[in-house]
This record gives structure tokens, sequence and C-alpha cells, in this order.
């Protein structure tokens, strides 16, 4: 029962993401724009949180999500934020992410 609580949180999470890269069309419209570079970085730390509550019979049931990816996308902003790599965390914005709301 917890892991619809967190599947719902990290759907949440996507569609905010999603909202905050509605009008951005290349990699130096976002990088100009801090606040939205923030918000995403944010969320994008929430799911890898959120991934880490979720059971394991959950995460093994959908293999085809790169549970190990997500969660360690977080361990790198949590803990190196400055050295974030804002190309990688747009093409997870733009590309990867609706790959997941789609598997999840």
């Amino acid at each position: 029962m917890k892991d619809s609580k967190y599947i719902g949180r990290i759907i949440k999470y996507i569609n905010k993401i999603n909202q905050y890269m509605l009008h951005v069309d290349s990699y130096e419209t976002f990088i100009v724009n801090e606040e939205k570079v923030d918000a995403v970085i944010l969320n994008l730390e929430q799911i890898g949180e959120t991934v880490k509550k979720l059971s394991e019979i959950y995460k093994q049931n959908h293999p085809e999500i790169d549970w190990l990816n997500i969660s360690g996308l977080r361990n790198i902003i949590a803990h190196e934020y400055e050295e974030v790599d804002y190309l990688l965390i747009y093409t997870t914005a733009k590309n990867s992410i609706n790959e997941l709301l789609e598997m999840i």
C-alpha cells in the first residue's frame, strides 16, 4: 500500500518537472533560467529520494526501470550540488523523465 503512495509522489514530481520544462526549447534556454534549473533539480532529487522508499518487491516487479541510476542521480545532486552536470539534468528532464512516467 505504501508503494502506491510513493508512486503518486513520483508522478507528482514528474508532472512538476514537465510543467517547468514546458516552454524550454533548448539547453541554452534552460541553463540561463536559474529558477527552472533549481526547480528541476529539486524535483529530480525528490524522485530519487522517493525511489529509495519503494519496496524491493515493487522494484523487482519493474526491472525495466533503472532504479539504481535514479537514486544515483539523487546522490549526485544531494552530495555534489555545485558539480551537477546541467546537460545531464536537461536531457533527463526533456527525455528520460517521460519514459519513467510511462513505465511507472
